[in-house]
C-alpha cells in the first residue's frame, strides 16, 4: 500500500521539525512517520470505532463485577474510565502504527543489522514505581483496611495496564530494522524512542490523583501515600520524557547525509 499525500505532507513536517533534510520524501519514510506526525491513513474511523466500542465493553465490563457475589459496587475504583481512556489511547496509537509498519516491512523488507534501541534505566524506573508500586499498595491495602474491593478492582486496572505498556514495549524491541539507507536506518532509532515516550507507563498513576474528586472508595487514611505514588511515577515519567526526546533528536542529528 502506498502512502497518501496527507501522510507525505505530516512526514515531511516531522523530519522538517527534526531538522532532518532528505532530498525526496521515499514511500518508507511517509509509511513510517506519517501516521505518528498526525496523519490518518485509509481506515482510521474503523480504527475510531473498535476504540468506542472497547471503551464501552470495557467499562460495562468493569461495572458487571458488582454483580459477583461480595462486590459492592460502591467500593470500585471510580477512576476506572480514565484507565480504560488511557488504554483506548495507547491502543489506538499503537495499532494502526503497527500495521503501517508491517506494510513498510512487507515492502521494504529489512535492513542487516541489530535494532538500535537505547533506554536508560529511568525508562526501567517508570513501570517498577508505576505497577510494581501500585501493586504493592493495593495488596497492602487489600491486607490491612476493610477497602479489599478498592484494593482488588485498582490491582486488575494496573495488571490491564501493565499488558497494554509490555505489549507495546516488548513490539518495539522487537520490531526489526525498517530501512533501505542510513537516514531512513535513524529514522527507525529514533521511531522506536518516540514509540517508548508514547508508551508513558507513568500516566495510569493518574487516576490515583483523581479518584477522591468522585467517589469515596479509596481509603482516606492512605491517601498521602497513594499521592506520593502517583507523584513519583509522574515526576520519574517526566525525566524519561525529557532524556528520551534528547537521544531522539541526537539520532537524527547526523541522518542527513553530507
Amino acid at each position: 500500500m502506498s502512502p497518501t499525500d496527507a501522510e507525505r505532507a505530516a512526514a515531511g513536517r516531522w523530519l522538517f521539525k527534526h531538522r532532518v533534510d532528505v532530498p525526496t520524501m521515499t514511500d518508507l519514510l511517509a509509511l513510517r512517520l506519517g501516521f505518528r506526525a498526525g496523519a490518518r491513513p485509509p481506515g482510521t474511523w474503523r480504527w475510531v470505532g473498535v476504540a468506542v466500542l472497547g471503551f464501552t465493553a470495557a467499562t460495562i465490563g468493569f461495572e458487571s463485577l458488582t454483580f459477583l457475589p461480595g462486590v459492592p459496587g460502591a467500593d470500585l475504583v471510580d477512576s476506572s474510565y480514565a484507565f480504560f481512556l488511557v488504554i483506548v489511547q495507547h491502543l489506538g496509537y499503537w495499532l494502526p502504527a503497527r500495521a503501517r509498519d508491517r506494510q513498510a516491512l512487507a515492502r521494504f523488507g529489512t535492513l542487516g543489522g541489530p535494532p538500535r534501541t537505547e533506554v536508560t534505566s529511568w525508562f526501567l524506573a517508570v513501570p517498577l514505581v508505576t505497577f510494581g508500586g501500585g501493586a504493592a499498595l493495593a495488596v497492602t491495602i487489600f491486607a490491612t483496611t476493610p477497602f479489599r474491593t478498592y484494593a482488588a478492582s485498582w490491582l486488575l486496572l494496573l495488571f490491564l495496564g501493565a499488558a497494554v505498556t509490555a505489549a507495546m514495549v516488548t513490539d518495539v524491541f522487537r520490531r526489526p530494522v525498517i530501512a533501505e539507507d542510513a537516514t531512513s536506518r535513524a529514522v527507525d532509532t529514533a521511531v522506536r524512542l518516540h514509540d517508548l515516550l508514547l508508551a508513558m507507563p507513568g500516566i495510569y498513576a493518574v487516576p490515583v490523583l483523581v479518584e477522591p474528586l468522585f467517589g469515596h472508595a479509596q481509603p482516606p487514611e492512605w491517601r498521602p501515600w497513594l499521592v506520593g505514588y502517583a507523584l513519583l511515577a509522574l515526576a520519574a515519567q517526566v525525566v524519561v520524557g525529557v532524556v528520551q526526546w534528547r537521544r531522539l533528536r541526537a539520532v537524527l542529528s547526523g541522518s542527513t547525509p553530507s
